[in-house]
């Protein structure tokens, strides 16, 4: 079980310019190996560090060795991503990735270096209560980031912990995500999202003002208002996750929404208010805490579980209308995104049973 933490670094005279002048040279010799990588057609790292180690460190002989490496490894991810069609870039100040090598972290005592263009760099990590539960997790990668409009650096720790053992109970819970109602689920519990279009309008309201003023005073205030809205509704998802991972169930079903965004012949304003929802960020909340309990989420096919009946399996389209839905074939009547729920929460039981079936069985092997 892996968890990425966040800290706030507290950095000495001087530790901000040379972390900032290490991030520059991070980003060149990110360039020089996606530039050879896309001229050469390739993304195989052990080709690219023969061909442009030298050249780098040449280039930025400060930077240390293991950074340049890391840097090489990033450019041909991002060549392999983009399948060598385009040169990847990157932006001057864009985070960096380090190993074990090149960074310490010592969580129980709050502190950290941090190699750079200028020697080792001694940094304070505050650690709060929240912290602490990681404290006998192990460190397996960092990144460093920096805030331009803060102007703060955060360093992201990647943490390792022994799995969890898993519930051996099997309770499937479905759950229905949708845009009028936040999530659904197969037991009658409704999480509307009326709290979120509230906020969502009055940013918006907000926003539309100030930026036709188009004043110093009115820019100021569109920045600090940036953020507000993400952190609420980031707050709304944590709730609503919480809920449902600490209830009996210990399976949960979603609907498998990765193409969800693919909308043609769609309003502006059906696409607007797709664009905010937030499905995703809900799912991984789910996922992470799930985990954390020996639990564990499912994704099932996401067609017709609206239009299919829960109860006699008939689908049609005219079965739902709006909120309301009508079997036209039993004469079943629920609301139309509870009924989606218990579907999805079919389509789970059948998942697993699909998957106990193909694993195979180690005591025989």
């Amino acid at each position: 079980m892996i968890r990425t933490i966040t800290f706030k670094l507290l950095l000495p005279d001087g530790g901000s310019s040379a972390l900032l002048d290490t991030m520059r040279a991070y980003s060149a010799a990110f360039s020089a190996s996606a530039q050879w990588g896309f001229e050469n057609h390739t993304w195989n790292k052990v080709e690219n560090h023969k061909a442009t180690y030298k050249v780098v460190r040449e280039a930025v002989p400060d930077l240390p060795s293991s950074l340049v490496q890391g840097a090489r490894d990033c450019a041909c991810e991002a060549l392999k991503a983009v399948k060598c069609k385009t040169i990847p870039e990157r932006k001057p100040l864009a985070a960096m990735r380090y190993n074990q090598r090149v960074i310490t972290v010592n969580p129980v005592h709050g502190l950290a270096t941090i190699a750079s263009v200028r020697g080792r760099i001694k940094a304070t990590v505050p650690i709060s209560g929240y912290h602490r539960n990681y404290l006998s997790w192990t460190v397996t990668s960092s990144t460093l980031s920096y805030d331009r409009r803060k102007k703060v650096f955060y360093l992201h720790i990647s943490m390792e912990h022994p799995d969890v053992e898993p519930v051996q109970e099997v309770k499937v819970l479905g759950i229905d995500r949708g845009i009028v109602n936040v999530a659904v689920c197969s037991d009658n519990t409704f999480f509307n999202s009326r709290q979120v279009k509230c906020v969502r309008s009055k940013y918006a309201h907000l926003r539309q003002e100030l930026q036709s003023g188009g004043t110093r005073s009115a820019q100021r205030k569109l920045r600090r208002m940036a953020g507000r809205e993400r952190r609420f509704v980031t707050d709304v998802n944590h709730c609503i996750s919480k809920q449902i991972v600490n209830s009996e169930y210990t399976v949960f079903a979603l609907e498998d929404l990765s193409k969800i965004r693919v909308q043609k012949r769609r309003g502006r304003e059906f696409k607007r208010k797709l664009n905010t929802w937030s499905f995703y960020e809900l799912e991984q909340f789910l996922r992470y805490k799930a985990e954390a309990l020996g639990k564990q989420v499912v994704l099932v096919d996401a067609r017709y579980t609206s239009q299919k009946c829960s109860v006699c399996g008939h689908t049609y389209k005219g079965n739902r209308e709006g909120s309301s839905f009508r079997c036209r074939k039993c004469g079943f009547q629920l609301h139309a995104d509870l009924n989606a729920a218990r579907n999805i929460a079919q389509a789970g039981i059948s998942c697993l049973s699909r998957l106990s079936v193909n694993q195979p069985n180690g005591a025989h092997s």
